[in-house]
């Protein structure tokens, strides 16, 4: 049974298997994972204990650990703790990045805060009474009732069912091996993911392709990554999930393929993994479905849609000298978030074609005189060298083709009221 008694602060230690976060190495490494998880709520529990002090109107949960001997490790209550160890400079503040306003005030914090402070009220259990423990978290975050001081989200409640339940998470799974091997996201990315993520989103998405990138079900799917032939594809599906670029909307969607901009194989197109046996057997299925198949057609996929225009980015490769800061921009413009930033995106753009043309012009200053500037020395405007540029793609406009294919960034820049026109 547990045993209500005050501990202090200091022989306090973080759980390094928080459900909220993946399992982590030290108290600094899950420290810093607690505030990339939810930031704002930590930094506003910082600031009302800072006012407050700590209220004891709910007991911390401790579980006495037998490895360490006899550490007290928190099983609930480790944001609360994490804010308190941090006040009481058992952190180095270098660790996170603090807001400088509560930095001023934990620096210039009183004795009789620490005083009053220095000790909670806690309830600790034996080592041997893990699973009652177990069950008290549960009904106090696992369930979605009111009396739960803060509701797990899907990742917790996912990975309790995992590890304390022993069922299947997938998504979960899948998720962590791309936190690990992933190789299209950013640190900050992989920290705040790893405990806050659209997880029921990620599920449905690997339901429905797992299939038609080769593999019978989507656990044979996460089993093999990241060694699978589509793993690009799959990976920028996980991402922009995790941007919320890709939502259970276009998921969903049955007149639009959400997949086919990523790469994923068209449907039926797997079929032909299927081993001899199964073909033997099911000869006359085999037949119907050849008869489907050559009659289906891959389903279309809107050309301004955020993953069709990821897509296209992810095929441009710049060639040549004096590209460099395309090939930066074009990533800079792969990594925002359409849907949040668009004139962000813009811009981007725009400057992708100011820095192209510019060293079109320098490739070709010689054979066709294209030059960035006008007769008297100063430079050209964009559009004059874009126009230039196309009469020298398309041999004066002969190139019938090459001039549809130009014809859309010319009248873009064309029109002053246009979103990559920039006047100043």
């Amino acid at each position: 049974m547990g045993k209500a008694k005050s501990v202090e602060v200091c022989d306090l230690a973080l759980n390094l298997e928080n459900y909220r976060t993946v399992r982590q190495q030290s108290e600094e490494d899950a420290l810093q994972a607690i505030v990339a998880t939810s930031p704002d709520r930590f930094w506003a529990l910082v600031g009302s204990l800072l006012n407050d002090g700590y209220l004891p109107t709910e007991s911390i949960l401790v579980l006495k650990s037998l490895e360490p001997l006899s550490t007290l490790v928190v099983k609930e209550g480790n944001r609360r703790v994490a804010a308190l160890k941090l006040i009481h400079s058992l952190f180095d503040d270098k660790l996170v990045q603090i807001p400088s306003s509560l930095k001023k005030r934990i620096v210039e914090i009183d004795e009789a805060w620490i005083s009053d402070n220095r000790e909670i009220p806690c309830i600790v259990y034996d080592s041997n009474e893990r699973d009652k423990v177990n069950r008290i978290v549960t009904l106090t975050h696992g369930k979605a009732t009111q009396a739960g001081r803060d509701k797990w989200n899907a990742i917790a409640s996912a990975r309790h069912n995992r590890n304390e339940n022993g069922r299947r998470e997938t998504a979960l799974d899948l998720l962590e091996k791309y936190l690990n091997n992933g190789q299209n996201l950013t640190h900050q990315q992989r920290s705040r993911w790893e405990g806050d993520y659209p997880l029921t989103v990620l599920a449905e998405a690997i339901n429905r392709v797992s299939v038609r990138l080769g593999f019978k079900n989507a656990p044979e799917l996460v089993s093999e990554y990241p060694s699978i032939d589509n793993r690009e594809a799959l990976e920028n599906i996980i991402k922009d999930i995790g941007q919320k670029e890709l939502v259970f909307k276009a998921i969903r969607n049955n007149s639009v393929d959400f997949a086919t901009p990523y790469g994923v194989p068209s449907e039926g197109s797997s079929s032909e993994s299927n081993t001899s046996s199964e073909k033997k057997s099911n000869s006359k299925s085999k037949s119907g479905n050849e008869k489907e198949k050559k009659s289906s057609k891959t389903r279309a996929a809107s050309s301004n849609s955020s993953p069709a225009v990821k897509a296209l980015l992810r095929n441009f490769k710049p060639s040549g000298s004096g590209r460099e800061k395309v090939v930066l921009l074009r990533d800079e413009a792969h990594n925002l978030n359409l849907k949040s930033n668009p004139l962000a995106f813009c811009f981007v753009l725009r400057s992708m074609f100011e820095i192209s043309a510019k060293a079109y012009c320098r490739d070709h200053s010689n054979a066709g005189g294209l030059s960035q500037n006008k007769k008297g020395g100063r430079e050209k405007t964009l559009l004059e060298k874009l126009n230039g540029i196309t009469r020298h793609l398309t041999r004066n406009k002969g190139d019938k083709k090459m001039v549809h294919k130009l014809h859309g960034a010319l009248f873009e820049l064309g029109r002053p009221e246009e979103s990559l026109v920039v006047t100043s």
